[in-house]
Protein backbone atom coordinates (compact mmCIF):
# COMPACT_ATOMS: atom_id res chain seq x y z
CA UNK A 1 0.00 0.00 0.00
CA UNK A 2 2.67 2.44 -1.45
CA UNK A 3 1.35 5.56 -2.35
CA UNK A 4 4.08 5.85 -5.74
CA UNK A 5 3.22 2.39 -6.66
CA UNK A 6 0.18 2.41 -8.68
CA UNK A 7 -2.35 5.23 -10.32
CA UNK A 8 -5.61 3.78 -8.98
CA UNK A 9 -4.29 3.18 -5.59
CA UNK A 10 -3.54 7.27 -5.48
CA UNK A 11 -6.65 7.98 -6.72
CA UNK A 12 -8.18 5.88 -4.35
CA UNK A 13 -6.49 6.73 -1.50
CA UNK A 14 -6.57 10.52 -1.91
CA UNK A 15 -10.57 10.00 -2.63
CA UNK A 16 -11.07 8.69 0.64
CA UNK A 17 -8.90 11.48 2.59
CA UNK A 18 -10.75 14.13 0.99
CA UNK A 19 -14.22 12.04 1.40
CA UNK A 20 -13.38 12.15 5.64
CA UNK A 21 -12.75 16.42 5.26
CA UNK A 22 -16.52 16.06 4.26
CA UNK A 23 -18.14 14.53 7.00
CA UNK A 24 -17.44 17.48 9.04
CA UNK A 25 -18.33 19.76 5.99
CA UNK A 26 -21.99 17.78 5.10
CA UNK A 27 -22.92 18.14 9.29
CA UNK A 28 -21.34 21.91 9.97
CA UNK A 29 -22.91 23.43 6.81
CA UNK A 30 -25.72 21.48 5.91
CA UNK A 31 -27.34 19.63 8.10
CA UNK A 32 -26.68 21.98 10.99
CA UNK A 33 -27.94 25.45 9.54
CA UNK A 34 -31.18 23.54 8.46
CA UNK A 35 -31.59 21.96 11.49
CA UNK A 36 -31.27 25.22 13.41
CA UNK A 37 -33.42 27.49 11.12
CA UNK A 38 -36.11 24.81 11.63
CA UNK A 39 -35.52 24.86 15.29
CA UNK A 40 -36.13 28.77 15.20
CA UNK A 41 -32.76 30.40 15.30
CA UNK A 42 -32.63 33.76 13.42
CA UNK A 43 -30.82 34.26 10.48
CA UNK A 44 -28.11 36.63 11.26
CA UNK A 45 -27.05 33.71 13.93
CA UNK A 46 -26.88 30.68 11.87
CA UNK A 47 -24.91 33.25 9.45
CA UNK A 48 -22.56 34.02 12.65
CA UNK A 49 -22.75 29.93 13.00
CA UNK A 50 -21.57 29.24 9.75
CA UNK A 51 -18.50 32.61 9.48
CA UNK A 52 -17.23 30.85 13.02
CA UNK A 53 -16.98 27.44 12.88
CA UNK A 54 -15.44 27.82 9.00
CA UNK A 55 -12.88 30.17 10.34
CA UNK A 56 -10.53 27.03 10.83
CA UNK A 57 -10.44 26.32 7.26
CA UNK A 58 -9.40 30.24 6.61
CA UNK A 59 -6.56 30.04 8.84
CA UNK A 60 -4.63 26.84 7.29
CA UNK A 61 -1.66 29.25 6.36
CA UNK A 62 -0.52 28.67 9.74
CA UNK A 63 -0.19 25.13 9.73
CA UNK A 64 1.78 25.23 6.22
CA UNK A 65 5.30 26.26 7.17
CA UNK A 66 5.41 23.96 10.17
CA UNK A 67 4.99 20.97 7.61
CA UNK A 68 7.42 22.67 5.33
CA UNK A 69 9.79 23.22 8.44
CA UNK A 70 8.84 20.22 10.94
CA UNK A 71 8.99 16.09 9.33
CA UNK A 72 9.36 13.16 10.45
CA UNK A 73 10.59 11.76 6.76
CA UNK A 74 10.91 8.16 7.94
CA UNK A 75 7.61 7.47 7.80
CA UNK A 76 6.84 9.92 4.83
CA UNK A 77 7.23 13.73 4.64
CA UNK A 78 3.18 14.52 4.77
CA UNK A 79 2.03 11.29 6.61
CA UNK A 80 2.70 12.04 9.66
CA UNK A 81 0.63 15.03 10.05
CA UNK A 82 -2.05 13.45 7.79
CA UNK A 83 -2.24 10.82 10.75
CA UNK A 84 -2.35 12.86 13.42
CA UNK A 85 -5.15 15.63 11.96
CA UNK A 86 -6.94 12.42 11.23
CA UNK A 87 -6.47 11.51 15.38
CA UNK A 88 -7.98 15.01 16.01
CA UNK A 89 -10.63 15.01 13.86
CA UNK A 90 -11.98 11.44 15.42
CA UNK A 91 -11.58 13.00 19.10
CA UNK A 92 -13.36 16.34 18.35
CA UNK A 93 -16.40 14.59 16.64
CA UNK A 94 -16.90 12.58 19.43
CA UNK A 95 -16.75 15.82 21.59
CA UNK A 96 -19.76 16.60 19.73
CA UNK A 97 -22.10 14.16 21.16
CA UNK A 98 -22.10 15.79 24.74
CA UNK A 99 -23.60 18.82 23.80
CA UNK A 100 -27.13 18.60 25.03
CA UNK A 101 -29.96 21.00 24.02
CA UNK A 102 -27.77 22.25 21.02
CA UNK A 103 -30.45 25.68 19.90
CA UNK A 104 -30.02 26.73 23.26
CA UNK A 105 -26.32 26.34 23.67
CA UNK A 106 -25.45 27.61 20.13
CA UNK A 107 -22.25 28.85 21.45
CA UNK A 108 -21.26 25.45 23.15
CA UNK A 109 -21.74 24.39 19.65
CA UNK A 110 -19.69 26.53 17.49
CA UNK A 111 -16.92 26.40 19.91
CA UNK A 112 -16.64 22.56 19.42
CA UNK A 113 -17.84 22.88 15.72
CA UNK A 114 -15.04 25.42 15.43
CA UNK A 115 -12.27 22.69 17.15
CA UNK A 116 -14.00 20.00 14.76
CA UNK A 117 -12.96 22.24 11.44
CA UNK A 118 -9.00 22.91 12.68
CA UNK A 119 -8.92 19.25 12.56
CA UNK A 120 -10.31 18.78 9.38
CA UNK A 121 -8.44 21.83 8.05
CA UNK A 122 -4.75 20.17 9.22
CA UNK A 123 -5.71 17.17 7.41
CA UNK A 124 -6.67 19.05 4.69
CA UNK A 125 -3.12 20.78 4.53
CA UNK A 126 -1.18 17.67 5.11
CA UNK A 127 -3.46 16.09 2.19
CA UNK A 128 -2.86 18.75 -0.10
CA UNK A 129 0.83 18.86 0.53
CA UNK A 130 1.13 14.92 -0.04
CA UNK A 131 -0.54 15.48 -3.57
CA UNK A 132 1.60 18.21 -4.49
CA UNK A 133 5.04 16.06 -3.33
CA UNK A 134 3.43 12.37 -4.84
CA UNK A 135 1.25 13.57 -8.03
CA UNK A 136 2.65 13.52 -11.46
CA UNK A 137 2.03 16.93 -13.33
CA UNK A 138 0.37 15.13 -15.92
CA UNK A 139 -2.63 13.32 -13.20
CA UNK A 140 -3.38 16.04 -11.03
CA UNK A 141 -6.23 17.53 -13.29
CA UNK A 142 -7.87 13.22 -12.58
CA UNK A 143 -6.39 13.54 -9.28
CA UNK A 144 -8.80 16.68 -8.17
CA UNK A 145 -11.69 15.42 -9.59
CA UNK A 146 -11.09 12.11 -7.70
CA UNK A 147 -9.99 14.09 -4.60
CA UNK A 148 -13.31 16.68 -5.10
CA UNK A 149 -15.56 13.49 -5.97
CA UNK A 150 -14.46 12.11 -2.17
CA UNK A 151 -15.01 15.98 -0.76
CA UNK A 152 -18.66 16.05 -2.20
CA UNK A 153 -19.67 12.61 -1.62
CA UNK A 154 -18.85 12.73 2.04
CA UNK A 155 -20.48 16.50 2.33
CA UNK A 156 -22.97 14.97 0.59
CA UNK A 157 -23.96 11.77 1.71
CA UNK A 158 -23.69 13.01 5.18
CA UNK A 159 -25.71 16.03 4.65
CA UNK A 160 -28.26 13.78 3.82
CA UNK A 161 -27.64 11.36 6.88
CA UNK A 162 -27.01 13.96 9.69
CA UNK A 163 -29.90 15.92 8.25
CA UNK A 164 -32.09 12.79 8.87
CA UNK A 165 -30.27 11.70 11.98
CA UNK A 166 -30.41 15.24 13.96
CA UNK A 167 -34.28 15.39 13.48
CA UNK A 168 -34.83 11.80 14.33
CA UNK A 169 -32.16 10.72 17.47
CA UNK A 170 -30.75 14.49 17.64
CA UNK A 171 -27.09 15.51 17.82
CA UNK A 172 -25.34 12.88 20.09
CA UNK A 173 -26.49 10.37 17.66
CA UNK A 174 -25.27 11.89 14.38
CA UNK A 175 -22.08 12.72 15.87
CA UNK A 176 -21.20 9.42 16.84
CA UNK A 177 -21.97 7.74 13.62
CA UNK A 178 -19.65 10.76 12.06
CA UNK A 179 -17.39 9.70 14.31
CA UNK A 180 -16.87 6.07 13.40
CA UNK A 181 -16.56 7.17 9.96
CA UNK A 182 -13.89 9.46 10.89
CA UNK A 183 -11.86 6.86 12.51
CA UNK A 184 -12.12 4.38 9.79
CA UNK A 185 -11.03 6.36 7.76
CA UNK A 186 -7.52 7.32 10.37
CA UNK A 187 -7.41 3.20 10.05
CA UNK A 188 -6.74 3.17 6.73
CA UNK A 189 -4.25 6.49 7.14
CA UNK A 190 -2.01 4.01 9.03
CA UNK A 191 -2.06 1.51 6.39
CA UNK A 192 -0.50 3.54 4.10
CA UNK A 193 2.57 4.84 3.20
CA UNK A 194 4.22 7.76 0.69
CA UNK A 195 6.94 5.36 -0.84
CA UNK A 196 8.35 1.67 -0.93
CA UNK A 197 11.04 1.73 2.43
CA UNK A 198 9.15 4.16 4.81
CA UNK A 199 8.63 3.20 8.05
CA UNK A 200 4.31 2.35 8.84
CA UNK A 201 4.61 3.44 12.44
CA UNK A 202 7.52 5.39 14.21
CA UNK A 203 8.44 1.82 16.21
CA UNK A 204 9.02 0.19 12.95
CA UNK A 205 11.63 -0.49 10.48
CA UNK A 206 12.24 2.06 7.60
CA UNK A 207 14.22 4.71 6.38
CA UNK A 208 13.67 8.43 4.59
CA UNK A 209 13.49 8.59 0.84
CA UNK A 210 15.76 11.49 -0.15
CA UNK A 211 14.19 14.05 -1.75
CA UNK A 212 16.07 16.02 -4.91
CA UNK A 213 14.11 19.55 -4.60
CA UNK A 214 15.17 22.39 -2.34
CA UNK A 215 13.79 22.24 0.77
CA UNK A 216 14.11 25.21 3.11
CA UNK A 217 15.44 24.37 6.68
CA UNK A 218 13.92 27.79 8.78
CA UNK A 219 11.25 29.47 8.99
CA UNK A 220 12.68 32.70 7.49
CA UNK A 221 13.80 31.12 4.33
CA UNK A 222 10.46 29.27 4.18
CA UNK A 223 8.75 32.89 4.21
CA UNK A 224 11.46 34.16 2.14
CA UNK A 225 10.74 31.30 -0.59
CA UNK A 226 7.26 31.71 -0.16
CA UNK A 227 7.00 35.36 -0.93
CA UNK A 228 8.54 35.18 -3.85
CA UNK A 229 6.42 33.08 -5.50
CA UNK A 230 3.46 34.17 -3.49
CA UNK A 231 3.43 37.59 -5.12
CA UNK A 232 3.78 36.74 -8.48
CA UNK A 233 1.10 38.60 -10.82
CA UNK A 234 -0.41 35.50 -11.96
CA UNK A 235 -1.06 33.87 -8.34
CA UNK A 236 -2.64 37.20 -7.11
CA UNK A 237 -5.01 37.21 -9.74
CA UNK A 238 -6.22 33.80 -9.04
CA UNK A 239 -6.48 34.52 -5.24
CA UNK A 240 -8.19 37.32 -6.19
CA UNK A 241 -11.01 35.03 -8.46
CA UNK A 242 -11.67 32.07 -6.08
CA UNK A 243 -11.88 35.02 -3.21
CA UNK A 244 -14.88 36.89 -4.82
CA UNK A 245 -16.18 33.24 -5.88
CA UNK A 246 -16.25 31.95 -2.53
CA UNK A 247 -17.80 35.22 -0.79
CA UNK A 248 -20.46 33.98 -2.55
CA UNK A 249 -20.74 30.94 -1.19
CA UNK A 250 -20.35 31.99 2.68
CA UNK A 251 -23.59 34.22 1.83
CA UNK A 252 -24.65 30.68 -0.18
CA UNK A 253 -24.42 28.95 3.29
CA UNK A 254 -26.36 31.38 5.15
CA UNK A 255 -29.49 32.06 2.86
CA UNK A 256 -30.31 28.47 1.00
CA UNK A 257 -30.95 26.72 4.32
CA UNK A 258 -33.40 29.72 5.79
CA UNK A 259 -35.09 30.13 2.15
CA UNK A 260 -36.09 26.59 2.07
CA UNK A 261 -37.28 26.16 4.99
CA UNK A 262 -38.56 29.41 5.97
CA UNK A 263 -39.85 30.64 2.49
CA UNK A 264 -39.93 27.72 0.37
CA UNK A 265 -41.57 25.52 2.74
CA UNK A 266 -39.27 22.22 3.43
CA UNK A 267 -38.12 20.63 6.11
CA UNK A 268 -35.24 20.63 7.84
CA UNK A 269 -34.04 16.74 6.77
CA UNK A 270 -36.28 17.00 3.57
CA UNK A 271 -33.79 19.90 2.77
CA UNK A 272 -30.70 18.33 3.92
CA UNK A 273 -31.34 15.12 1.75
CA UNK A 274 -32.05 17.16 -1.61
CA UNK A 275 -28.61 18.78 -0.86
CA UNK A 276 -27.14 15.54 -0.18
CA UNK A 277 -28.85 14.05 -3.41
CA UNK A 278 -27.51 17.21 -5.97
CA UNK A 279 -24.14 17.72 -4.28
CA UNK A 280 -23.73 13.63 -5.14
CA UNK A 281 -24.77 13.96 -8.76
CA UNK A 282 -22.68 17.33 -9.18
CA UNK A 283 -19.44 15.30 -7.70
CA UNK A 284 -20.71 12.20 -10.32
CA UNK A 285 -20.34 14.99 -13.00
CA UNK A 286 -17.24 16.36 -11.63
CA UNK A 287 -15.20 13.48 -11.93
CA UNK A 288 -15.40 13.46 -16.04
CA UNK A 289 -13.81 16.97 -15.79
CA UNK A 290 -10.64 15.87 -14.70
CA UNK A 291 -9.00 14.36 -18.01
CA UNK A 292 -10.23 17.79 -19.88
CA UNK A 293 -8.55 19.99 -17.15
CA UNK A 294 -5.35 17.66 -17.79
CA UNK A 295 -5.72 17.94 -21.52
CA UNK A 296 -7.19 21.75 -21.93
CA UNK A 297 -6.14 23.15 -18.57
CA UNK A 298 -7.70 24.78 -15.66
CA UNK A 299 -8.70 28.41 -16.66
CA UNK A 300 -11.71 26.70 -19.32
CA UNK A 301 -13.08 25.11 -16.86
CA UNK A 302 -12.88 27.77 -14.08
CA UNK A 303 -14.63 30.56 -16.45
CA UNK A 304 -17.11 27.84 -17.32
CA UNK A 305 -18.46 27.21 -13.62
CA UNK A 306 -18.35 31.19 -12.58
CA UNK A 307 -20.91 31.85 -15.56
CA UNK A 308 -22.68 29.16 -14.99
CA UNK A 309 -22.96 29.88 -11.15
CA UNK A 310 -24.18 33.67 -12.39
CA UNK A 311 -26.67 32.33 -14.48
CA UNK A 312 -28.31 29.94 -11.98
CA UNK A 313 -28.31 32.66 -8.79
CA UNK A 314 -29.74 35.52 -11.18
CA UNK A 315 -32.04 33.66 -13.19
CA UNK A 316 -33.39 32.38 -9.82
CA UNK A 317 -33.79 35.61 -8.38
CA UNK A 318 -35.84 36.96 -11.55
CA UNK A 319 -38.35 33.52 -11.11
CA UNK A 320 -39.74 34.15 -7.52
CA UNK A 321 -43.00 33.08 -9.14
CA UNK A 322 -41.94 29.85 -9.54
CA UNK A 323 -40.24 29.51 -6.02
CA UNK A 324 -43.05 27.72 -4.95
CA UNK A 325 -42.28 24.62 -7.95
CA UNK A 326 -40.48 21.69 -6.43
CA UNK A 327 -38.64 20.90 -9.77
CA UNK A 328 -38.05 24.27 -10.50
CA UNK A 329 -35.86 25.01 -7.33
CA UNK A 330 -34.32 21.31 -7.55
CA UNK A 331 -33.06 22.24 -11.06
CA UNK A 332 -31.38 25.58 -9.62
CA UNK A 333 -30.06 23.13 -6.74
CA UNK A 334 -28.68 21.23 -8.94
CA UNK A 335 -27.54 24.17 -11.27
CA UNK A 336 -25.62 25.68 -8.75
CA UNK A 337 -24.04 22.68 -7.21
CA UNK A 338 -22.47 21.65 -10.48
CA UNK A 339 -21.30 25.12 -10.81
CA UNK A 340 -19.70 25.22 -7.72
CA UNK A 341 -17.83 21.50 -8.08
CA UNK A 342 -16.68 22.40 -11.66
CA UNK A 343 -14.99 25.54 -10.16
CA UNK A 344 -14.08 23.38 -7.08
CA UNK A 345 -11.83 20.69 -9.39
CA UNK A 346 -10.79 23.20 -11.41
CA UNK A 347 -9.24 25.88 -8.79
CA UNK A 348 -7.21 23.37 -6.89
CA UNK A 349 -5.46 22.11 -10.39
CA UNK A 350 -4.91 25.57 -10.77
CA UNK A 351 -3.48 26.84 -7.72
CA UNK A 352 -1.28 23.38 -7.59
CA UNK A 353 0.16 24.67 -11.08
CA UNK A 354 0.68 27.54 -9.03
CA UNK A 355 2.87 25.87 -6.29
CA UNK A 356 6.88 25.99 -6.11
CA UNK A 357 8.14 22.38 -5.31
CA UNK A 358 9.85 23.36 -1.76
CA UNK A 359 6.88 25.12 -0.44
CA UNK A 360 4.16 23.60 -1.81
CA UNK A 361 2.45 22.87 1.33
CA UNK A 362 2.91 26.19 3.01
CA UNK A 363 1.62 27.78 -0.66
CA UNK A 364 -0.88 25.87 -1.63
CA UNK A 365 -2.17 25.81 2.38
CA UNK A 366 -2.28 29.84 1.56
CA UNK A 367 -4.31 29.46 -1.44
CA UNK A 368 -7.01 27.10 0.21
CA UNK A 369 -6.88 29.13 3.13
CA UNK A 370 -7.39 32.80 1.43
CA UNK A 371 -10.28 30.97 -0.31
CA UNK A 372 -11.77 29.50 2.51
CA UNK A 373 -11.17 32.37 4.31
CA UNK A 374 -13.34 34.27 1.90
CA UNK A 375 -16.01 32.16 2.49
CA UNK A 376 -16.25 32.95 6.35
CA UNK A 377 -15.90 36.36 5.09
CA UNK A 378 -19.06 36.32 2.87
CA UNK A 379 -21.19 34.66 5.86
CA UNK A 380 -19.86 37.23 8.24
CA UNK A 381 -20.66 40.20 5.91
CA UNK A 382 -24.00 38.99 5.17
CA UNK A 383 -24.77 38.75 8.73
CA UNK A 384 -24.66 42.41 8.95
CA UNK A 385 -27.24 42.67 6.80
CA UNK A 386 -29.04 39.83 6.54
CA UNK A 387 -32.05 41.85 8.58
CA UNK A 388 -32.91 44.00 5.68
CA UNK A 389 -31.66 42.07 2.33
CA UNK A 390 -34.64 39.75 0.52
CA UNK A 391 -33.20 36.45 -0.42
CA UNK A 392 -33.87 37.31 -3.88
CA UNK A 393 -31.38 40.23 -3.10
CA UNK A 394 -28.61 37.94 -1.66
CA UNK A 395 -28.87 35.89 -4.91
CA UNK A 396 -28.07 39.10 -6.71
CA UNK A 397 -25.08 39.88 -4.92
CA UNK A 398 -23.93 36.10 -5.41
CA UNK A 399 -24.01 36.17 -8.98
CA UNK A 400 -22.51 39.71 -9.04
CA UNK A 401 -19.81 38.26 -7.40
CA UNK A 402 -18.82 35.76 -9.62
CA UNK A 403 -19.36 37.95 -12.35
CA UNK A 404 -16.64 39.77 -11.45
CA UNK A 405 -14.54 36.45 -10.57
CA UNK A 406 -15.29 35.93 -14.42
CA UNK A 407 -13.84 39.39 -15.59
CA UNK A 408 -10.85 39.02 -13.67
CA UNK A 409 -9.95 35.34 -14.81
CA UNK A 410 -9.99 36.86 -18.55
CA UNK A 411 -6.22 37.83 -18.20
CA UNK A 412 -4.61 34.84 -16.51
CA UNK A 413 -2.04 32.73 -17.68
CA UNK A 414 -0.54 29.79 -16.56
CA UNK A 415 2.41 30.18 -18.92
CA UNK A 416 3.27 33.23 -17.78
CA UNK A 417 3.67 32.13 -14.33
CA UNK A 418 5.29 28.68 -15.04
CA UNK A 419 7.99 30.62 -17.00
CA UNK A 420 8.62 33.15 -14.11
CA UNK A 421 8.67 30.18 -11.96
CA UNK A 422 11.17 28.39 -13.37
CA UNK A 423 13.30 31.61 -13.67
CA UNK A 424 12.81 32.16 -9.60
CA UNK A 425 13.55 28.11 -8.53
CA UNK A 426 16.79 28.15 -11.31
CA UNK A 427 18.45 30.85 -8.89
CA UNK A 428 18.08 28.39 -6.00
CA UNK A 429 20.96 25.94 -5.77
CA UNK A 430 19.55 22.57 -6.47
CA UNK A 431 21.05 20.26 -3.89
CA UNK A 432 19.54 17.27 -2.56
CA UNK A 433 17.05 17.97 0.57
CA UNK A 434 19.31 16.65 3.97
CA UNK A 435 16.86 14.17 5.73
CA UNK A 436 17.21 11.71 8.65
CA UNK A 437 17.67 7.77 7.82
CA UNK A 438 16.67 6.86 11.25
Amino acid sequence: MFLTHSTPFRFSAFTLFYFAQGVPIGLLTIAMPAWLAAEGVETALIATFAAITGLPWGLKLISGPFMDRFSFPAMGRRRPWVMAAQAGLTLAMFSMAWVLNPAENIWTLIIIGTVVNTFAALQDVAVDGMAIDILPEGERGRANAFMAFGQATGFSLFGALNGYLLVQFGLAVTALISTATVGSIFLFVTLVREREGERLLPWTEGVATPRAFPVSESFLGIFRDLIRVLFLPMSLLLISVEFMHRMSAGIAISIFPVMAVQELGFTSDVYSYWMGIMSGLSALAGLAFGPFIDRLGAKRFIMSGLLLAATVYASFAMAQAYWGSTPFVLAGLIGSQLAAQLIFVAVIAGFMGLCAKGVGATQFAVYMSLANLARSVGAGAFAFIAADVTSAEALYIMAALNVLAAILLTQFSLRKHRTRLEEIEGQAPTREAAVPTG
